[in-house]
């Protein structure tokens, strides 16, 4: 998920926000694809959950655990990896971006590493922690 384009996963981790993903996938959805989908109230429910200390935000080590809890998720086969398949909301060039080693297979590194461009770009004030409201301005303002 390297690049800009691929969706968030602010998934299952908020189903577990980011690919669905904040519909980060980022929306935090089921899936990434979730997000872009997702009703306000629906995200702010995941918002919520991720939020595993109640402060409001979704700091790094959140959105880390979330990232990890998505791969898995979706790696149902246990394979150790993600496909193109695993991630029907990818676009092939998102996923082709995401995929350094460029075999075919999104390891968990490449995918954390993916979804952190879209924490990075969400967190807007910099502080390293994302509120609802980065979020939903994240999502609109990327389409996803």
């Amino acid at each position: 998920m390297a690049a800009h384009g691929m969706p968030r996963v602010v998934n299952r981790a908020l189903d577990a926000l980011v690919l669905g993903g904040l519909a980060l996938s980022i929306a935090l959805a089921s899936g990434p694809a979730a997000a872009q989908t997702a009703p306000p109230s629906d995200l702010a429910s995941r918002f919520k959950h991720a939020d595993k200390n109640h402060d409001g935000k979704i700091d790094r080590e959140e959105y880390y655990q979330m990232v990890v809890d998505s791969f898995y998720f979706r790696d149902k086969e246990r394979k150790g990896y993600l496909t193109i398949e695993d991630l029907r909301e990818a676009s092939p060039e998102a996923f082709k971006a995401a995929n350094r080693k460029g075999d075919g297979r999104l390891t968990l590194e490449e995918y954390i590493n993916a979804l952190y461009i879209d924490f990075d770009k969400a967190d807007t004030d910099r502080d390293g922690s994302l509120t609802l409201e980065e979020i939903q301005v994240y999502v609109r303002s990327s389409g996803r």
